[in-house]
């Protein structure tokens, strides 16, 4: 499982969806939910979570001609490749990010160590869960006692 801090930037929410933006260092990352957790709000650091069979790779520029919006270009670091699946470990700028992918699509890519590919990540694939602390456990507790009571 990958994961990475981030920030709440912004809730937007319908009567059926919320796309939720959340920024770590200079990447911002959009999160698809059919709803917001209630104890989530903005500003608050969040940690972020992926599968490592829930991201595509990419080579050279796709900007625009894929409907997946979160793109994370990097630098593949290290693959261990087996029969069936490969895993592969890219640097990027939420850090290193591990990707499985079908030996077959890393051969046809021509995949190496030091290569620049870029991540695909969909955005209901992301997970966040609150960054707990001593200090935000309480936060996160009152606010979720003020909303069963409230």
């Amino acid at each position: 499982m990958n994961s990475f801090p981030a920030y709440v930037e912004e809730i937007k929410s319908d009567e059926f969806f919320s796309c939720i933006t959340v920024r770590t260092k200079e990447t911002v990352l959009k999160l698809l939910k059919t709803e917001a957790p209630k104890w989530l709000r903005i500003g608050d650091e969040v940690e972020c979570r992926i599968q490592e069979a829930a991201i595509s790779l990419c080579t050279g520029s796709k900007e625009g001609s894929v409907s997946i919006e979160n793109h994370l270009s990097g630098e593949l670091q290290h693959f261990r490749k087996g029969l069936v699946l490969s895993e592969v470990s890219v640097e990027t700028p939420c850090g290193i990010m591990n990707s499985l992918i079908t030996t077959d699509a890393f051969d046809r890519m021509e995949l190496c160590e030091g290569c620049a590919v870029t991540l695909l990540l969909k955005a209901v694939d992301i997970k966040l869960l609150p960054v707990l602390d001593s200090t935000s456990y309480e936060k996160c507790k009152d606010k979720l006692y003020q909303l069963k009571n409230g």
